[in-house]
């Protein structure tokens, strides 16, 4: 058993691969479904809007990465910005929002399998084949996490690479074919909900989708050069990610007439309606099942983040674990991946146990699965977002030795954050508060409710002096980046 991740395991490309794993099932035509149903022809803007908002609020986050090397991710911005109650706090944030992902990973998964048989075949597969596909996620999920960082890495290389080069052939090919290509799908004002309808898209999948963007921060001590590679990486696996799901809703859109457009607007699967005029049916359930089993791959990217982030919590005594801190021959946290395991498993058999009661079993219970704790992911990520992006800025300020310039300090520290901040509160509400339909609201009001008990929690241990250590403070004096 060691005490120390493996330094130098995860080289530049599988930071990479991490980032675009962490915002899979982008690279399948899958995760635009959300978006086409509630924009309609301007159905990329969501698309569009959700990348540029990351890379505004992500900069922050990105000069953070070049000052110190910090397993626990976004919590260490916050600590050394504000200190140890606002770092522990987005870290608590931070870990349920992993939760509530986990949860909606094996809900995506099952709704995959369920609604490709059923609008390909006809066929509803029972409803032991939802869950039995939703747990098995986890399972893989778990299975995943706890390989070696250099395995890991290569592992998810490998599919997302793979699979990226299919997907996109299948979408350039029906962009070539198409005799249907049209600047009407770029023009945002065609969206079929309005502007509130591109927020709706944005708020609900379109942060989701990319939310998963920083998991290379957590494999940040096992990178060969960390402060030089992990902003790149980010903005690499964020651009690739982008491109392509934005060339799979277009190439949907413009695979059908627009007099047609309604029925791939209308479909719960549109690829399977739109690009079926171009492949075999039998071709496209094809592609959706090599979509499933490389999702099941990547999404051991962000349960390798997860079980890091709760190893960080502990190593740091602010959760008083022997047992998750310890890291196996591997040097991996596998205590704590099987810690969220159980978790993750508890939330997703309550959370379908609770809608099917409600709505019953049927291909709409299955999506809306999915959705809502997509939404519920989104809540928690805008929370535990909202401390570390601003922490950079009054960090600086302590630290002239950094270097930084007035200019790079305004615009980084405080006009990006300001701005982020201002969209993504706009596209919160518009997307979700102001839309207060069951079941998104109970698992609002379940996800605040969350973020209030995390403050509660946090300035009670506060108020007993029990906030635990601060080792990126440790780190940043290390790295020669502080002089406290």
């Amino acid at each position: 058993m060691g005490s120390q991740l493996r330094r130098g395991s995860m080289p530049f490309y599988a930071m990479v691969a991490a980032v675009v794993a962490g915002v899979l099932p982008i690279i399948g035509p899958i995760e635009v479904t959300a978006f086409i149903s509630d924009s309609g022809p301007a159905a990329i803007w969501p698309v569009i809007i959700g990348y540029v908002l990351f890379v505004l609020v992500s900069l922050p986050i990105l000069e953070y990465t070049r000052i110190v090397s910090f397993a626990g991710g976004y919590y260490g911005l916050a600590e050394l910005g504000f200190g140890k109650g606002a770092g522990k706090f987005t870290a608590l944030g931070n870990y349920f929002f992993y939760n509530w992902w986990q949860a909606a990973n094996a809900f995506f998964i099952g709704w995959l399998l369920v609604d490709t048989v059923y609008y390909a075949y006809h066929v509803m597969l029972p409803i032991w084949a939802w869950l039995l596909a939703s747990v098995a996620t986890l399972v893989v999920t778990y299975a995943m996490s706890v390989q070696p960082a250099r395995r890991l890495g290569i592992a998810i290389t490998a599919a997302v690479l793979t699979t990226l080069v299919i997907v996109v052939a299948f979408t350039a090919a029906v962009i070539a074919r198409s005799p249907y290509n049209s600047a009407y799908y770029l023009n945002p004002a065609n969206s079929a909900g309005g502007l509130r309808g591109l927020m709706l898209a944005t708020a609900i999948v379109g942060f989701f989708t990319f939310a998963g963007y920083g998991t290379a921060l957590f494999y940040s001590e096992e990178g060969v050069n960390p402060t030089r590679d992990v902003w790149k990486a980010i903005y690499v696996g964020l651009t690739v990610s982008a491109v392509a799901i934005a060339l799979a809703a277009y190439s949907e859109l413009v695979a059908v007439p627009r007099s047609e457009l309604s029925q791939v607007t209308s479909s719960a699967l549109p690829q399977l309606v739109a690009w079926s005029r171009y492949f075999p049916l039998s071709a496209l359930v094809g592609l959706n099942f090599l979509i499933l089993v490389v999702s099941l791959i990547a999404f051991g990217a962000g349960g390798g983040s997860q079980a890091r982030l709760l190893w960080a919590m502990a190593r740091d005594n602010f959760i008083s674990s022997g047992w998750l801190k310890e890291l196996n021959r591997h040097g991996v946290p596998a205590n704590a991946a099987l810690l969220d395991f159980a978790l993750a498993l508890a939330t997703t058999l309550a959370v379908a146990a609770s809608l099917v009661k409600v709505y019953g079993y049927n291909p709409n219970t299955v999506a809306v699965a999915w959705y809502v704790m997509g939404t519920a992911s989104s809540i928690t990520w805008y929370f535990h977002h909202f401390v570390p992006e601003f922490g950079l800025f009054p960090y600086v300020r302590r630290h002239p030795e950094l270097g930084f310039s007035k200019l790079r300090l305004a615009v980084s520290g405080l006009a990006f954050p300001v701005l982020g901040t201002a969209l993504f509160v706009y596209t919160f509400y518009e997307g979700v508060v102001s839309d207060l339909v069951e079941p998104y609201f109970a698992f609002m009001v379940t996800s605040l409710l969350v973020v209030v008990g995390i403050a509660a929690y946090t300035a009670y241990r506060a108020s007993k002096g029990a906030l635990g250590e601060s080792v990126v403070s440790y780190m940043a004096v290390e790295a020669g980046r502080s002089k406290e």
